[in-house]
């Protein structure tokens, strides 16, 4: 979806799940601004966040997603931007800092450490490990981040990165959802539902996540509007 040039932006919203790119539906974009999904995942994110950047050439690159918790000052809803993104191949390029410090401003937002991760972290004690490894707080976890800063980056494009908590620190998820992955590194929601089905105790929580992750990208998605008017 987008607002202006089909073929140029100067703020490329990135997404990596469909709540999150439906969240964006039926609102106004200011113009020049496009929101593109890159699916979920490491390196689906990375080949697919390559390819919007050479094709939108955008003046900045926003992404936007949903997060785990790893330390205990951080509920569902809160808004982290991204002061440091890591990943296994440890911290990418610094984000520019002006739109950093100017997101983190808004209410309700804070800046942290995200960390991209492989696979989900499922387990309170898996979030404490990473924690442990990150100070200081608050930090989060999701699967993209990194992705798309590095190719941002390799292309001396502005990058932020924003996620909304949907699971604490505190919280275990369904083990299976990390036993759920493609070769891409990305979740499938068909092995999820098949698992589901075989540990009906599970669904609960399977249920509430999805009303969280509904939840956070709405969040996201007026937050990220808004911002980009702002900066446009």
């Amino acid at each position: 979806m987008s607002a202006g040039s089909a073929d140029r932006a100067r703020i490329l919203i990135v997404t990596a799940i469909p709540e999150e790119l439906s969240a964006f539906a039926g609102r106004r974009l200011p113009s020049g601004v496009v929101v593109e999904s890159t699916g979920d995942g490491l390196r689906r994110a990375a080949r697919a966040t390559a390819a919007l950047c050479e094709r939108y050439r955008p003046q900045l690159l926003l992404g936007v997603g949903v997060a785990g918790a790893l330390t205990p000052d951080l509920g569902p809803g809160d808004l982290v931007v991204g002061h440091r993104i890591l990943d296994r191949e440890g911290e990418t390029p610094w984000p520019h800092g002006v739109f950093v410090v100017a997101a983190a401003a808004k209410p309700g937002a804070r800046q942290g450490t995200l960390v991209s991760v492989d696979r989900p972290l499922v387990s309170a004690a898996e979030k404490a490990e990473y924690a442990a490894r990150f100070p200081p707080p608050p930090a989060a976890a999701d699967m993209e981040s990194a992705a798309w800063a590095r190719a941002a980056s390799a292309r001396e494009i502005p990058f932020l990165i924003i996620r909304c908590v949907s699971d604490t620190s505190e919280e275990d998820l369904p083990g299976y959802l990390s036993r759920c992955m493609d070769r891409d590194g990305g979740i499938r929601r068909s092995a999820v539902a098949l698992s589901a089905l075989a540990h009906p105790g599970s669904i609960p929580a399977l249920l509430r996540m999805r009303r969280r992750v509904t939840d956070c990208a709405a969040r996201l998605a007026e937050f990220a509007v808004r911002f980009a008017a702002e900066v446009a």
